[in-house]
């Protein structure tokens, strides 16, 4: 346990510097700002909203009035129609009903709205975001910020904007009753509010950190367990069960600890409150009574004025007090939405770009630089003219930029010079997802999603029937493994098609290739982790899927790099050679005779 709650400190120191930078957030002003124009579609429901909000608090004004003047008939012993009265309350009830269901029902139909559209234009933008986005964020803490953060923004629309507004407009009109009643007694009652507004201001910046501070801290929870979970083969096959338990348990135990942090704050500001109040009413009760004895105002007026007093003066001042929390996390909720919505797309469409003419194959990197860091290229000068139809293969040591080729490719990145070309065509100046439609991409771990095998193979080529599946799955050599499952192409796979064994992955997923018949293919390490009898199936299936198209291959495995056209050897973001299998064995010193000495020797033997 002790060990847990050292590593989970040591986490929290080294995140320090990101929580400093991410802490600094737009003011309120700005975020309300923006909220409303996020919701400027649904005005006509935040109209209806504010109209019966704004009824529902006139209405609450009657009954004071109605127990002041009984008060008063009393005290002076007129008669009392009791029917009147009594119809007049029954009648209360009922509008106060009405308008509490009326508000209530469409309050709860705007906040179910904005969540909807909120979570649909985040997941929808986070679609639009290039990889280096999914890279440098956690899973797990995308996730919660998508379901999280707007539902913590509903919340506020739901109760407290609608309590604030209601309020408000109260105690507006509560203070002109007040001062025209009696203006000495309407000045004792607001003796207190200066402390108030400065209680206010100081509890307001520690209920900000302290639940930017939890969200954070929950955020980390959500992706530990993310990965953990996803990676569990992993945990189990170390043994590291327990130390992940109390792994968790730390951090439980440390979220545990800050909502106490913010109860305590919360009571701190409510006890507050009762007392500021209780004084007010105190000086209220004593000086109206002397008034009172001395004939200048009515008891029942007293009564009545207490009632406005405590209910609608003190009352949306408590109650301010107490939305402070669910506010504060509101901010840090909004924050997180709009800068979501605000990261920018790196990679995105020039105004009105055309679509990608159907794409033939012929490829083209000129005089091609990139830099992930500025002034730290990963690509120095590339030149690289690719006929349609040829495979070339991208070999080097990690680092040296074969990835970043395919991905520059793919235009995931665009060039920070030069230029990279497809049928002649600058790929920045075409739609994005016209031409990436024409391009396929078969990785090292495949992309499997919890759906059946038969979505997951025409994902990328929905309208396909299942006789046309059927056929990708045959020349993939994945067919006869599906059709022996007890529910063939309709099973569905766990996450991350972890009840399939990796050359059956790799099979779907290129049989899933095979279907979208993508004109340019990419194949990144795609055999590199199976063993001789898988990947000659593998292989078998490749050669079907590679024939008539454009092809990339950046594979370690020696039956892939032989048949390559041209090789490209890459050393630290440089092209060094370029030529077939047996002319780069030719140059003994070259950087491919090495790498094959050294890592294909055992298996040429």
């Amino acid at each position: 346990m002790a060990k847990a709650r050292d590593q989970h400190r040591r986490r929290k120191h080294r995140r320090r510097p990101e929580r400093e930078s991410s802490g600094s957030y737009d003011p309120w002003f700005v975020v309300l700002r923006r909220l409303f124009q996020e919701l400027r579609p649904l005005w006509k429901l935040q109209f209806v909203v504010l109209f019966l909000t704004l009824g529902q608090a006139f209405f609450g004004f009657l009954p004071p009035l109605i127990l002041g003047d009984i008060v008063n008939r009393l005290q002076k012993g007129q008669e009392i129609n009791t029917l009147f009265y009594l119809g007049i309350v029954v009648g209360f009830a009922v509008g106060a009903g009405l308008l509490s269901y009326a508000v209530g029902y469409f309050t709860q139909r705007l906040s179910h709205q904005f969540l909807l559209v909120t979570r649909e234009k985040m997941y929808g933008h986070m679609q639009s975001l290039p990889l280096a986005y999914f890279d440098k964020n956690q899973t797990g803490k995308l996730v919660s910020n998508v379901m999280n953060d707007p539902s913590t923004v509903q919340s506020l629309i739901t109760g407290n904007l609608n309590t604030m507004a209601s309020d408000a407009a109260q105690l507006i009109l509560v203070l002109i009753i007040l001062f025209s009643i009696s203006p000495t007694l309407a000045l004792l009652a607001l003796v207190a509010t200066p402390i108030y507004i400065y209680n206010i201001w100081r509890t307001m910046k520690p209920i900000s950190q302290k639940s930017e501070e939890l969200r954070r801290e929950r955020d980390e929870m959500f992706g530990d367990m993310q990965e953990k979970l996803t990676g569990i083969s992993v945990v189990k096959g170390f043994g590291k069960e327990q130390w992940e338990v109390r792994s968790f348990h730390s951090l439980t135990r440390g979220i545990l600890g800050l909502n106490m942090d913010l109860s305590r704050l919360g009571s701190r500001m409510w006890t507050f409150a009762d007392a500021l109040g209780g004084i007010g009413q105190a000086l209220v009760l004593y000086f109206g009574a002397l008034m009172c004895l001395r004939g200048e105002m009515l008891p029942g007026t007293l009564v009545m004025f207490l009632l406005y007093s405590v209910g609608y003066v003190y009352g949306p001042i408590v109650r301010f007090l107490l939305v402070l929390d669910p506010l504060a996390r509101t901010h840090a909720a909004l924050n997180r939405i709009f800068r979501t919505l605000d990261a920018k797309n790196l990679v995105s469409d020039l105004p009105n770009a055309p679509e990608m003419p159907k794409v033939k194959g012929e490829v083209e990197y000129r005089d091609l630089w990139f830099e992930y860091i500025k002034d730290t290229p990963v690509l120095k000068g590339i030149n690289l003219h690719v006929q349609p139809g040829e495979l070339i293969a991208f070999v080097g040591f990690s680092g040296s930029g074969k990835t970043t080729l395919a991905n520059l490719l793919l235009r995931h990145f665009d060039p920070t010079s030069g230029q990279v070309l497809v049928d002649g065509i600058d790929l920045r100046t075409v739609q994005v997802r016209s031409y990436r439609s024409q391009v396929g991409y078969v990785i090292q771990e495949p992309a499997l999603f919890n759906t059946t095998i038969l979505e997951n193979i025409r994902y990328g080529r929905p309208e396909a029937s299942p006789e046309e599946v059927k056929e990708a799955a045959k020349a993939a050599n994945i067919h006869e493994t599906i059709v022996a499952l007890e529910s063939g192409y309709d099973t569905r796979l766990g996450e991350k098609g972890i009840s399939l064994s990796q050359g059956e992955k790799q099979r779907i997923a290129i049989a899933r290739a095979l279907l979208a018949d993508p004109r340019i293919l990419i194949l990144d390490e795609a055999t590199s982790s199976l063993d001789s009898q898988t990947e000659a199936l593998v292989q078998d299936a490749l050669d079907r899927l590679l024939r008539g198209r454009t092809s990339f291959v950046i594979a370690h495995r020696l039956s892939t790099i032989i048949k390559a056209d041209r090789i490209v050897v890459l050393e630290e973001g440089v092209i060094t050679h370029i030529g077939n299998h047996k002319d780069l064995l030719n140059e003994p010193e070259g950087l491919y005779s090495r790498m094959f000495r050294q890592q294909f020797a055992a298996a040429l033997s």
